[in-house]
């Protein structure tokens, strides 16, 4: 049984799976998904640790809610734009809006299978963005296939960055300051040329326009490729 098929068995108000969901991500967005367990989240609420069994089985399940709870936040507000590539970048951009919020969640999404009610909405809401083409649905599930590869492909290399910032307690800042005297002391020996004549981005990510500009390129030359083809 998953815990999509489990019922919320319902407790006193100030403990609810909704509640102890939202501490569980607070908390990884503050510390990093590593800092969650089933003991602290409970320290957190002032609950018991085995009241919080009552919601979920293991702490995968708990993580599954998480990531759900996110997707739910990653939802475009309102009506999408009409033109199917305008409507897909929203949806992709809104994405990575919501996921510079939780950076954990980057990491993760290649170790699970998103299943739950807000990743269905999702799923929903990306067919709509795409609907005006008239494709047929297999050939229009390959084109979100390859987008969300594209997608977190891309996202996942930035995830690596903040998981080492992270773990050496590392600001943005302080982590381009170090990595660029690093980067500059690599190629100075002469032995990289192409590596120096590319600069920093061609070893570690630049800024987040650089990295929203590098995205939407990337994007396009995906998306024009498919426009070649229909």
């Amino acid at each position: 049984m998953t815990v999509w098929t489990q019922s919320d068995p319902g407790r006193p108000a100030k403990l609810t799976r909704d509640a102890v969901v939202a501490c569980a991500v607070d908390l990884a967005d503050r510390e990093g998904l590593d800092a969650v367990s089933v003991r602290r989240v409970a320290a957190e609420l002032a609950a018991r640790p085995m009241s919080l069994y009552s919601f979920f089985k293991r702490k995968d399940d708990l993580v599954d809610l998480m990531v759900d709870r996110v997707l739910g936040e990653m939802l475009m507000p309102g009506a999408l734009p009409e033109d199917w590539r305008v409507a897909l970048k929203a949806v992709l951009h809104r994405q990575i809006e919501v996921g510079r919020r939780h950076m954990w969640v980057m990491g993760v999404f290649g170790a699970r299978a998103p299943i739950g009610p807000n990743a269905a909405r999702h799923a929903d809401q990306s067919l709509q963005a795409v609907a005006g083409l008239g494709l047929p649905p297999q050939r229009t599930l390959r084109l979100l296939r390859a987008v969300d590869t594209y997608l977190w492909g891309f996202v996942t290399l930035g995830a690596q960055e903040f998981a080492t910032r992270q773990r050496d307690s590392l600001t943005e800042e302080e982590w381009k300051a170090t990595t660029d005297a690093y980067f500059a002391d690599l190629v100075a020996t002469g032995d990289l040329p192409r590596l120096a004549e590319a600069g920093r981005p061609g070893l570690l990510r630049g800024g987040i326009e650089e990295w929203i500009a590098n995205f939407d390129e990337g994007l396009d030359w995906l998306l024009d490729g498919f426009a070649a083809s229909l």
